[in-house]
Formats: structure tokens, sequence, C-alpha cells
């Protein structure tokens, strides 16, 4: 009987075309993997990467070997190259043999990764024909790094590989001051600042994967953390400390410094200046300016004074789309030099905005998000739409690249892993679109987590799908505001509703005892299996917490209705509610050093100190 394609081990990305075969490739010690005389270090190190994954996987040691003919000496797994650069591959696997044949240094790794992908539970090659290529020419993740949280250098290492498995070739780190900058040593001081030896380390790292480090440093709003500081406060638009003035001739000193000490740490020709959304551009000191050249003249005229500084380095502009859109009669002024990021990370919006840059011959990327900040877990279902979306209106227009969006607004309580499955499907859609959901929830597991029963994905979608308090928020999660809430003003418990907290209780009490009988599956990845835990339980306090509110709201409001008996329940109930919390944030403190340096952890303590103090006042 013919093989399906369904009997074949799930793969992520999925292959644009996969054709099984019958038969299969056992992997032994006497089968060598083989490069032609001419391959590159790139070449031998994807295929060192394949020798010591195969041992591992399968304890088959393959030796690594370069041959002037193919089949002098039998069987091999051969690795050839039909260019010099490029992402597509070919892959024929029979019984006596593998082929791969890639385009490029880029296109051999993905399909090194695709046959470590391959590989059945009986250590054999299942025989297959694959072609392949990617959609989007850039496919990446983008991870705020200064919103309160810094990952340590072998984080971001993991992180590399983490691109690397799901074909991502690009990471780009969200940088507002959270550079140690030697000419202006008050930026970032305190806060566990990225470094010049850390950046260029993990630049080399990411090259060797083929995985592009992007700069990024934001140059126009959003600077509140620079201009905030005495020998910068000069520099801000307003007195909100928000928007770097334009008008000021020391703002374009004050980026040329930092570009001079920033960007030289990288390699990629690419340079992300951020610039999104300057609230008060036009506001303050440069009023008469923005009256002279309107709004969007004068954004326009930032930016492009940013692109020369930039240019001056060697490097391409990308810039936010946000505030252009807001100005569309000037997107034909700005030219062909920059590459405009467009970003909306709601379920339901206007993705065909895109097509304005498409009609004027200007790059652009689409920007989904992970859903995960403003929230204890990602809000799954609106993530998986939003990029799915994003995606289908960036290949229709003829995007460049996809890069989905981890943000950390209000601290970064939100932890890494709970991220991994919205970076999977940004992989998967940027790759080759849709997948059928069965088939990606067992490809996801098993390149994450060498799981591939789907039970580690169906956790994730459905300990994202439960937000539900009785009230809505917009760009966040109920739960999330009701952890946080103060139960004396219960500015957000008020809004709760009885039932929709014992309706979604009931539901992550369930995904919660799923979670641990499958806390084995996480083996690979135990910390993202307890932070998965901690938001569960973080979850239910935030639940518990507001029908506990409504007790307290309703005693307080009429106090007549409330006998001593259930006045006494309910003081010992917000007691050890307070006790739980704080459990909770020793939870919290734990999980963020096994990924991160300490930061800006002591404004999140204090945001759960200020809600435990509230339980223990009521």
């Amino acid at each position: 009987m013919p093989r399906a394609a369904a009997d074949l081990p799930p793969l992520l990305p999925q292959p644009r075309r996969l054709e099984p075969r019958p038969g299969a490739l056992r992997l032994r010690d006497d089968l060598p993997i083989v490069l032609s005389p001419g391959s590159s270090g790139a070449d031998f190190a994807s295929a060192v990467v394949l020798r010591d994954a195969l041992l591992r996987t399968t304890g088959a040691h393959l030796p690594v070997e370069t041959r002037a003919h193919r089949h002098a000496l039998g069987p091999a797994i051969e690795l050839l190259r039909e260019g010099e650069a490029g992402e597509a591959y070919r892959i024929a696997v029979e019984p006596g043999g593998a082929r791969v044949v890639a385009a490029g240094a880029a296109g051999l790794r993905w399909a090194i990764e695709t046959l470590l992908q391959l590989v059945d539970a009986r250590g054999a090659l299942p025989a297959c024909r694959i072609d392949d290529a990617p959609d989007f020419a850039k496919r990446g993740i983008m991870l705020d790094v200064s919103r309160g949280k810094v990952p340590t250098l072998a984080t971001l290492c993991d992180l590399v590989d983490l691109c690397a498995r799901l074909k991502l070739n690009v990471l780009m780190l969200y940088v507002e001051h959270t550079f140690r900058f030697r000419a202006h040593p008050a930026i970032g001081a305190g806060h566990s600042p990225l470094d010049a030896e850390t950046l260029r380390a993990l630049d080399t790292y990411a090259a060797a994967q083929h995985v592009e480090l992007v700069p990024n440093l934001q140059s126009l709003g959003h600077m509140e953390n620079v201009l905030s500081l005495p020998a910068y406060q000069h520099l801000a638009e307003t007195e909100a400390r928000w928007t770097l003035a334009c008008a000021e001739p020391g703002s374009y000193e004050l980026l040329r410094d930092l570009y001079d000490e920033y960007l030289p740490n990288f390699r990629s020709p690419l340079f992300c200046a951020d610039c999104d959304e300057p609230y008060d551009l036009g506001r303050g000191k440069s009023k008469e300016r923005a009256a002279a050249l309107g709004p969007g003249g004068l954004l326009l005229e930032h930016v492009k004074r940013i692109q020369q500084l930039a240019a001056d380095h060697g490097r391409r502009t990308l810039i936010w789309a946000d505030f252009v859109h807001h100005h569309p009669e000037r997107i034909p002024d700005f030219g062909r030099d920059f590459v405009f990021l467009d970003w909306w990370y709601e379920a339901e919006g206007d993705f065909e905005r895109v097509r304005r840059f498409a009609e004027h011959g200007l790059a652009f990327w689409v920007c989904p998000g992970t859903s995960s900040w403003n929230c204890l877990f990602p809000r799954m279902d609106n993530a998986l739409a939003n990029v799915a979306r994003w995606a289908d209106a960036g290949r229709r227009h003829g995007a460049g690249g996809l890069l989905v969006t981890d943000w950390g607004d209000f601290g970064h309580y939100n932890l890494l892993g709970n991220s991994w499955l919205g970076y999977a499907w940004a992989a998967q859609q940027a790759w080759s679109g849709d997948a059928p959901a069965a088939r990606f929830d067992r490809a996801f597991g098993r390149a994450v987590f060498g799981d591939a029963s789907g039970e580690i994905a169906r956790i994730y979608r459905e300990l994202g799908a439960v937000h539900d308090a009785g009230f809505e928020v917009f760009n966040g999660s109920p739960l999330q505001f009701l952890f946080f809430d103060d139960v004396d003003r219960a500015y957000f418990v008020r809004g709760a509703k009885p039932a929709a907290l014992r309706r979604s209780a009931r539901r992550i009490a369930r995904v919660r005892a799923r979670l641990l009988r499958a806390s084995a599956r996480f083996a690979a990845d135990p910390t993202a299996g307890e932070e998965l835990l901690y938001a569960a339980d973080a979850s239910l306090h935030a639940l518990r917490k507001a029908h506990a509110g409504l007790a307290y709201v309703a005693w307080r409001e009429r106090p007549a209705r409330v006998g001593a008996r259930e006045r006494r329940a309910l003081a010992r109930e917000l007691r050890a509610l307070a006790a739980e919390q704080r459990r909770l944030a020793a939870r919290l403190r734990r999980l963020w050093l096994a990924r991160s340096h300490v930061s800006d952890f002591a404004r999140v303590a204090r945001r759960i100190e200020r809600a435990i103090a509230s339980l223990r006042r009521a």
C-alpha cells in the first residue's frame, strides 16, 4: 500500500511539496554524510549539526566525508549545493541513500533541520521527496528587552537555536535604553543592560546558525527611559518626556553618538530605528516646524535624518508604519530606501492597508504579535488569527518579511516559554502558510519539546483560550488586570461577573490537571512547563481574588447584609489569597531569573506587593 503524507513524522514548518515513497533509509555508523569538493565551512558546519543531532537521537555516529565521486563507496547522505545563496532545497530519501540539494548555505541548513525532523521512532529516514522554499524572504522574532526584562546571553543563544529549528532567519531585540553606552553611561544604568561583548557574541553565534541579528534602537517615541534622565530632559518634545524633540539639534547629536557605539556590534545591513507611537510629536518644541511642514512632513524629515545617520554605517533603515499610515498622502515621499514594519495585534483589523506600500513599490514587512503582553498567558486565539491574517495579506501584496513581535508592556511579567507556540505558528505561516491544526500541534511538540503527541500544543491552545472574567479589555487579558488589582479600589474587580469567573476557573483547573499529567513531555524544556503551570496558577488566583473581591465590595457597600460569621470567613479568604499571591511572586522571580537578568523585576514586585497589601488590609 502506498505511504501517505500523514504516515510521515509531522514537520514544522510544513514543506511546500512532500511526496512519500516506499521504504526507509536505516541510519547506521557506516553511513557517511558526504560533502562535495569545494564545499564551504558553512556547509561543513551544517553537516556537523546533522552528525551530532543524529548521534543524540539515534545513537548512530555518521562520519562526515568529502568525495569527488558520489557513488564511489556506496550508500551515503549527500549534501550538495547548486549556488551561492538562497533558501530553497530538495531532499530525496531512498532505502539506498539520501540526497540533499540546496540553493545556498542557508538552504542546506534548513534541509538539515528537515532531515532531523524526518527521523522516525525506529531511527530511520522514511523514503520521500521534498521540494521546499519559503514564502517570505525574512522570517523572524522581535523580542522586547526594554520594558523590564533583559535575557541572559545563554537564553538569547537558546532563542537563536529555536529560530534555526523553525527556519526563522531574523532575530531582533527591541532596545530603548538597555545597552551600556560608554559615551552615555547613565542610559541603561541599573537595568541589566546588554553590552558590546554580549551583542558581538550573540551576533557571531546567530550568524553561524544562519540567523540575522538585526539591530534595533528606538529613535523617536518611547524614549521616556532616556529623556527622564537629567542630562537629556532638554531633548524631550514635551514635559511628558516621551518623544525626542526634532527641533533640537542635540537630538541628532545624541542619536549619532548612540548609533556610532551600537551599530558596529552587528553584521546585518539592516537597522530598525523604530519611531513608533510618537504621540506628542510636533506639540512642543517642534510645534513651529510641524506647522510649517505638517505632522506628516515633520515625521518624514526626522526619519530622513536618522536614515542618513544609519547609512553612514552602511545600514538600510526599518521603521514602524503606524504613524506613516496616519499620513497616507506622504507615503510616496519616503522613497525606496526604507523598509516599513506594519503592525497591528488584534485578530480583526485592516490588514489590507499594506497595499499602500505595494502600490508605490515600497518595501514592507508584516508584523503580527504573540498577544503575550498584558497577560498572564497569551491570548492564543487572538494571536493565531492575527499571525495568519497578516501572513495572508503579506503574501498577497508582496511583503518582504514576517516579523512576529513579543512585547513586555508594563514590566514584562509575561514569561518567555509561554510564547513558544506563537513563535512556531509564525514560522509555519511565514514559510508555507496554513497547516492542519492537528498536524501542526504534533509538529510543534516534536520540534520544540521532542514530543509528537500534540498534547503540549493543545495545552497551550486551551490555557490561552481562557480569559473571560465578564468584562473586556483591549490589548490584554482581564485576568492580568484582576491579578494586579487593588481590592480596596476594585477598579477591575467591580466589572467581574461571578458566572464568568466560575466558568473560567473550571476550564483552567481542567487544563492545569492535564498540564501536571503531561509534565514529563516538557523534558526538553522543563522551564517552559513551569512557566505554563505558573500562568495557570496565577490565572486561578486572579479568578478567586475577583470572586472574593466582589464579596468584599458588597460587604463594604452594604455591611448589614453580611453576618459576622460570613465576614470572618471572607477575611480569612482574603488573607489566604494574600499569602498565595506572595508565593506566586516568589515563583515568578525564580522563573524570571531562569532566563533573564534581574533587570527591573523590582517594578513588578512592587505591583504585586501593592495587590497583596490591599488583600491584607481588607
